[in-house]
């Protein structure tokens, strides 16, 4: 890890290939954080294996909902993990749980990456590919399926601000992928990861370089 970079936390939900792309740019240094903790709302999260691995704090925080803990209190525990860690930046990769925006402003910044190409324009629900057509904007926790489903020609990856408006924060990276006729999501998906830890890399970077200035040209309001 990278001593004296900004304190990260990282959440995750699953494999969590994207958290790895992240280990191996800070082990190459090419991004300048500390990463404090990996925190994962399932137990069976392959993403904590890659944390433990890596000499990271892994940590599993379920939402007991048979038990009758409401969303709220939830929200709350996890929160007070990431907090407990020390962490002032958080990279959500994979992360399968919507933050509320009470999480998101006790932070420098909160990350995403997202399976889709989304317009710059927060407000747009299109989005043109360079060179190329204009695309539905898939929003949602299932946009590659959903970009194949309407059968759409192109696919890609966001790395963008959290905001309290789900997908639609200030973009730090994107790259469009065009999608094969036919191609199935678990073929799309494993060329997309590819350009997932492209555009992560890039857009964490890009966050880092701004806070490093002293200057953010990004607006979460």
């Amino acid at each position: 890890m990278s001593p004296g970079g900004i304190a990260t936390a990282v959440l995750v939900s699953g494999s969590g290939s994207n958290l790895q792309a992240v280990i191996d740019a800070v082990d190459r240094g090419e991004l300048p954080l500390d990463l404090r903790l990996v925190l994962s709302n399932r137990a069976d999260a392959f993403g904590l294996e890659r944390a433990r691995r890596a000499g990271i704090v892994a940590r599993t925080e379920l939402w007991d909902r048979r038990g009758g803990e409401s969303r709220s209190a939830y929200d709350a525990r996890v929160l007070a993990a990431v907090r407990e860690s020390g962490a002032e930046f958080v990279l959500l990769l994979g992360w399968m749980h919507v933050l509320p925006a009470a999480f998101v402003e006790r932070f420098a910044g909160v990350v995403n990456i997202h399976p889709a190409f989304l317009p710059e324009d927060p407000g747009a629900d299109v989005v043109a590919v360079p060179g190329g057509p204009e695309i539905p904007a898939f929003r949602g926790a299932h946009a590659l399926r959903d970009a194949i489903e309407a059968g759409a020609a192109w696919a890609g990856a966001t790395c963008h601000l959290v905001t309290a408006a789900v997908d639609r924060g200030p973009v730090l990276a994107r790259e469009p992928m065009r999608l094969h006729p036919g191609e199935g999501e678990a073929h799309a998906l494993e060329r997309l990861h590819l350009i997932e830890h492209r555009v992560l890399i890039e857009g964490v970077a890009r966050w880092c370089a701004s806070r490093n200035s002293g200057f953010s040209t990004f607006s979460t309001h």
